[in-house]
Parts: C-alpha cells; sequence; structure tokens
C-alpha cells in the first residue's frame, strides 16, 4: 500500500516535471532574451525559485526600472533580489542573495544603495536592534 503511494507521487512528480520543462521549452521559443524571461531564469537558477514566482519577480523589477533612473548594475541587482525575497531581509542577508545573483558584492555598498532606493521611495527599512531590514514597496511601480 505504500509502495502504492509512492509509485503514485513518483508518477505525479514526472509529470509535473515534464510540464515544467515543456513550459521552459515554450517560453524559450517565444523569445529567450525577453527581459521577463531571461530575469526569472536568473531568479530561478539563483534562488531556487518556483518558475511562476520568478515570473512575478521579474515583472515587479521591471516595472520599478524606469524609477532607477541612471543608477548602475549593483542597484538593479539589489531590487532583483528583494523582488525574489518573500517579505523582509536584514543587510547581510541581502548581501548574500546579491552575491548569488552577480557573484560579489560589498555589505557596505549593499547598504550605500539601500538608502539611495530607500530615499527614492523603492524601499522600505525597519530597524530592530543593531539590524537594519530592507522589504521592496510593492506598488512604488510608475
Amino acid at each position: 500500500m505504500i509502495e502504492e503511494r509512492l509509485r503514485r507521487i513518483e508518477d505525479l512528480l514526472t509529470m509535473l516535471l515534464k510540464r515544467v520543462e515543456e513550459l521552459e521549452r515554450l517560453a524559450r521559443e517565444v523569445n529567450p532574451q525577453a527581459p521577463p524571461i531571461s530575469l526569472a531564469s536568473r531568479l530561478m537558477l539563483a534562488f531556487s525559485m518556483p518558475a511562476l514566482r520568478a515570473l512575478e519577480a521579474a515583472s515587479a523589477v521591471l516595472k520599478l526600472i524606469p524609477r532607477l533612473e541612471a543608477e548602475d548594475e549593483l542597484t538593479r541587482t539589489i531590487v532583483e533580489a528583494l523582488a525574489a525575497t518573500e517579505g523582509e531581509v536584514t543587510i547581510s542577508e541581502l548581501t548574500r542573495r546579491v552575491k548569488a545573483l552577480r557573484g560579489k558584492a560589498s555589505r557596505r555598498i549593499v547598504a550605500e544603495r539601500v538608502r539611495r532606493l530607500h530615499s527614492k521611495g523603492l524601499v522600505s527599512l525597519r530597524r530592530s536592534g543593531n539590524r537594519v531590514y530592507v522589504r521592496l514597496v510593492r506598488g512604488a511601480e510608475p
């Protein structure tokens, strides 16, 4: 009985995996370099995110880009990492996430860019003791 259930679960997982692979193939055929698909792929790989959640995060980032104006790649990567985050993260955790996307990041520089984003109203900050928690302001899109 348990073996039968496990086999059924395995069959369902195999079916789901095939469907996800087919969706990914179709997305690449449409336009693999389309900004939402390209960004969603980066987020899925860096944070092991589900495809739908990664596409939602990519869409949020692309809506915020016009408000970033002439900001640098690091600032954009910070916004990407925050969009891929549910809730808030500390500056240290954000720095780890930026490193996962970009390969390198300095906590001091990340904190500086976060202050700039805060002054533009794109992120909210919350202090608790000596920790600073950062959250992307949803609905900050133009």
